[in-house]
């Protein structure tokens, strides 16, 4: 009798032991995903856990990060700050307000898919990759993007009948304007053919070579278009 009931007692802890591997085996399944998990009483939301670090790396609150990704599909950062720019004052409020800063969940998710739903909007920007080869000075980098963001915005009112429409979009919704790294002159010619390669507009500065980097430096390369369609090009790419 008491040899059985051992037998039992041996063979409840294996099950409960074989119960908690299970667990521990399931959470490392979704970290090696690369994912981090919020959820609440009726839904449950996979946050790729790369975008989400970027976005607390640059000082965002961290309910606000998750719940922006979330919104915008895990798409990328940049989806995710154009998402978070266009909250209202008090939306925003709520949302950091509440946040303990060390929490990634939120009760709110279903308003997502709703505003997802109502969203028919086409958004443009336009992101400036800069030759981080050259080791340009901060003021160097500005002027150089400052000579990009110029000369492209010249090609396009330049042709207002083909790009009348998209600028006015991208200045009705703040004229987004993204600064990215590049690696060397090699990669933002390559950019650049990738980019006219899908019909987007570019604009590829060479310096004058008066300061800091030799005359014909290729500085930096200018891209403008649908969001989706330049992240096909600079989604890689981090931000400077």
């Amino acid at each position: 009798m008491e040899q059985e009931e051992e037998k039992m007692m041996d063979s409840s802890q294996i099950k409960l032991e074989n119960q908690e591997d299970s667990k521990a085996d399931g959470v490392s399944q979704e970290q090696k995903k690369g994912r981090i998990v919020a959820s609440d009483a009726n839904t449950k939301v996979s946050v790729d856990q790369g975008l989400y670090e970027s976005l607390v790396s640059m000082g965002m609150d961290k309910r606000l990060a998750a719940k922006a990704l979330v919104c915008t599909g895990n798409k990328n950062v940049d989806a995710a700050l154009s998402w978070i720019a266009e909250l209202g004052a008090d939306e925003m409020e709520a949302l950091c307000g509440n946040s303990d800063h060390g929490s990634n969940e939120s009760d709110e998710w279903e308003d997502c898919e709703e505003d997802d739903d109502d969203d028919e909007d086409t958004y443009y920007k336009m992101v400036f990759v800069v030759n981080t080869d050259l080791s340009m000075g901060a003021g160097k980098v500005a002027a150089q993007v400052g000579h990009a963001a110029l000369g492209l915005y010249r090609l396009l009112r330049e042709d207002e009948e083909k790009y009348e429409a998209s600028v006015e979009e991208w200045e009705e919704f703040g004229e987004r304007k993204i600064a990215l790294k590049g690696k060397n002159s090699q990669e933002l010619i390559e950019l650049q053919k990738k980019a006219e390669a899908l019909y987007l507009p570019t604009y590829l500065v060479q310096d004058a070579g008066k300061t800091q980097v030799p005359a014909g430096s290729t500085t930096v390369l200018a891209i403008f278009g649908d969001e989706e369609a330049v992240n096909e090009v600079t989604g890689k790419l981090k931000l400077l």
